[in-house]
């Protein structure tokens, strides 16, 4: 279990850090320049309510804080801490970054995507099994 507990704390990490920087870059250049994300920017603009979200990369770096940065942040502070929600806090992160993949391979299919929904998988499975209370050791 302590595997999956640091597992938990890496993949919290940097992808609270990661949603946080790129949400930020998304913000001060919406079209996507620093991120070198401008290739995209006629894929985005295909995808449903095209016309209100997506017509720049700012709604994407709002999602990108708001389902990335801020959860996975704060999941790590919780596993830092010990709180006693941590793995509560870390299964809603891999929820989110399952569904934040789910939606990119549904519309834009790409390795990456592929990578992070793995990753998503196996934090929700180690979150779950951190959640369950350990087994008496005099039984």
């Amino acid at each position: 279990m302590r595997v999956a507990r640091i597992f938990l704390i890496v993949v919290s990490v940097v992808n609270g850090l990661l949603g946080i920087v790129c949400a930020v870059l998304l913000f001060v250049q919406p079209d996507g320049r620093f991120l070198q994300a401008g290739a995209l920017l006629p894929v985005i603009k295909t995808l449903p309510l095209a016309s209100v979200f997506f017509q720049d990369f700012r709604w994407i770096g709002v999602a990108m804080l708001l389902v990335l940065g801020i959860p996975n942040t704060i999941a790590a502070v919780m596993l830092l801490r010990r709180s006693k929600k941590q793995y509560l806090a870390t299964l809603g992160a891999a929820v989110l970054l399952v569904l934040w993949c789910s939606f990119e391979l549904l519309y834009m299919f790409n390795g990456a995507a592929v990578g992070y929904f793995v990753v998503g998988v196996i934090s929700f499975a180690c979150s779950v099994a951190l959640m369950k209370p350990a087994a008496p050791a005099d039984a």
